[in-house]
Formats: C-alpha cells, sequence, structure tokens
C-alpha cells in the first residue's frame, strides 16, 4: 500500500503522521508526491506507524523503471 493511500484510508493528516514519524511536512510530501526513498529508519518508522500497512517494498516499488513488454 502507498503512504498516499494509506493516509486517505485512515483519514490521517500529513502534519500528524509527519510529527508521529519525526520528520517535516516537507519532507513527508517528498516521500509521497516527489517518489524519495526515506532512510531506512524513516522506513521503519513508517511501518511501525501503519502497523505494517507501508513497508520498504511500498517505496521500492514506486521507484523501478518500467519495462516495454
Amino acid at each position: 500500500m502507498t503512504l498516499t493511500s494509506w493516509l486517505t484510508k485512515t483519514n490521517t493528516s500529513d502534519a500528524d503522521f509527519a510529527e508521529r514519524i519525526g520528520v517535516t511536512r516537507q519532507a513527508l510530501w517528498r516521500y509521497k508526491v516527489a517518489g524519495r526513498v526515506p532512510k531506512p529508519e524513516i522506513i521503519a518508522r513508517i511501518s511501525r506507524a501503519t502497523n505494517g500497512k507501508v513497508t520498504a517494498n511500498d517505496f521500492m516499488s514506486a521507484r523501478q523503471p518500467e519495462t516495454a513488454a
């Protein structure tokens, strides 16, 4: 599940979630929109805060280049 999807599904604001995981709202925006992959310790905090619904794999799959079929 993407971070954006989880935040929407749980009706969690960016500001609240950013505070919960110890990052700025700007950093959270970069993880959601700009495709920046968080550092491993931030990914761990995100995973814990989402009860395992958003994991490192969710960030990596968004970064994979599409291949021609």
